[in-house]
């Protein structure tokens, strides 16, 4: 049998995007509205994040490697 690599792993996260497919956007302005809610001595219960697809996992982009034509200029890579 095959073994599956643990999705919390330093390795697979830093080489892996995960997409859980739930949508946080009102857990986020709840978080931005805690400490106002606090000051004002309300407590608002966390909202949950409904499922709107279903979850992903692909790789990473890697960011482009730019050259830098005035360094290799100088030491006349180019």
């Amino acid at each position: 049998m095959a073994e599956h690599a643990d999705l919390n792993d330093t390795l697979v996260k830093a080489s892996v995007q995960i997409d859980d497919g739930c949508d946080h956007t009102k857990q986020l302005v709840w978080k931005m509205n805690a400490r106002r809610d606090m000051r004002n001595g309300i407590s608002v219960p966390r909202p949950p994040a409904p499922k709107v697809a279903a979850a992903k996992i692909g790789p990473k982009k890697k960011p482009r490697k730019r050259g830098y034509r005035v360094v290799q200029k100088a030491i006349g890579a180019v």
